[in-house]
């Protein structure tokens, strides 16, 4: 149907100009009939134009207003301003009242809503096929702000214990005027701060003797480390109480004849033993501290705060660098002021991964409590 809307009022191309118009019982009192001069026209014209365009908006109100009604009949609470759920409407008995409550906390206990909640907020890039991009998604949730994970800052953008994260009380309330001043503030393993975590009742020391040991047998580097990081490692390792697995050592320099991948890789930092990875373990080796864990996000920070406190310059873990359960510490810039290595960044704790970089771990992305300690 062609468009039928004047594109002037008023006017004789309009169809309707001013001085020629008779209006009958619209503009004037009942029954009478009054003529317009021109430029009088100030009424409206439902002409059939008009009807068919208020048509097609109306019709668009109401597919709103059924999308709104399918979403709030999803909803889980028994708040929806006007509108009820479609089962409360059909079966409104206490006995159906039950069951959907049932079902709704089946759900949330599942984190099955929590998924749904979270993809919705932001959804995950399933196109990008990279395995490192995989292990990012299943970091969902350690990154959060305020209390409830309502508003997240980290890469993820999942909220607080997405798909069952550790969550860590902190002293803080949900202040005033935007919270009710009273409801206890939750954070994750990657964005409580030092202080926060400090605070907690989680213990500061594992169930470890201070045993240190090689594992880097067979690796790449597997040349000894520095032996004032040795002592480093140890002291960490006693005030932490925990056992240590140091399974990435030194490596040659290029200069002495390093060859990529076969006798060094990744960062000069290693080079001649200034650097080391290590696995932390509470007794026997058998299962590494990961930082994802509150309680032993706990101890490690204890471990990097007394190698940082015993002459380490730089560590880095967490969301999700090195599996989160690796940590590195080196004295690459003592190498560097001894004439041993050149080209060290000042650059002294990191974590993640961040994509823009080749997946390299960055400051930014290292977890709050580890900034802190070298704040």
């Amino acid at each position: 149907m062609a468009n039928t809307t004047p594109s002037t009022p008023n006017t004789v191309e309009s169809g309707h100009p001013g001085n020629e118009m008779t209006h009958t019982g619209i503009d004037a009192h009942e029954g009478s009939t009054v003529t317009s001069d021109a430029g009088e026209h100030s009424h409206l014209h439902f002409d059939d134009g008009y009807k068919l365009h208020f048509g097609e908006i109306a019709s668009l109100f109401e597919d709103i207003q059924a999308d709104i009604r399918i979403i709030t009949n999803r909803a889980t609470d028994y708040k929806k301003g006007n509108y009820t759920r479609t089962s409360d409407r059909n079966a409104p008995t206490p006995e159906a009242r039950i069951l959907q409550a049932a079902k709704e906390l089946n759900f949330e206990e599942a984190d099955v809503l929590k998924h749904i909640n979270a993809e919705l907020a932001r959804p995950s890039n399933f196109d990008d096929l990279h395995e490192k991009n995989f292990a990012g998604i299943r970091a969902g949730g350690k990154h959060t702000s305020y209390s409830g994970g309502l508003t997240s800052r980290g890469p993820d953008g999942k909220p607080v214990g997405y798909a069952g994260s550790d969550v860590i009380e902190t002293p803080e309330v949900d202040a005033l005027p935007y919270g009710d001043g009273a409801t206890k503030i939750f954070k994750s393993p990657n964005d409580i701060s030092l202080v926060d975590l400090k605070a907690s009742p989680l213990s500061p020391t594992g169930g470890g003797s201070g045993i240190v040991k090689y594992a880097n047998q067979g690796k790449i580097r597997s040349r000894p480390i520095q032996s004032q990081l040795m002592n480093i490692i140890k002291g960490a390792a006693s005030a932490a109480s925990v056992n240590v697995a140091i399974f990435s050592g030194g490596q040659l320099r290029y200069v002495d004849g390093g060859i990529k991948n076969v006798s060094r890789t990744g960062s000069n930092r290693h080079d001649l033993g200034y650097g080391a990875d290590v696995y932390l373990y509470n007794d026997k080796f058998k299962s590494a501290l990961n930082s994802s864990v509150a309680a032993d996000l706990r101890v490690m920070v204890t471990f990097v705060e007394a190698a940082k406190g015993a002459g380490a310059t730089a560590a880095g873990f967490g969301n999700t660098y090195m599996d989160d359960i690796g940590i590195h510490v080196d004295i690459a810039l003592l190498g560097q002021a001894a004439g041993d290595l050149t080209g060290i960044k000042p650059g002294n704790c990191w974590g993640g991964r961040d994509p823009t970089r080749k997946y390299a771990p960055t400051f930014a992305l290292a977890p709050q409590c580890l900034k802190d300690i070298w704040a």
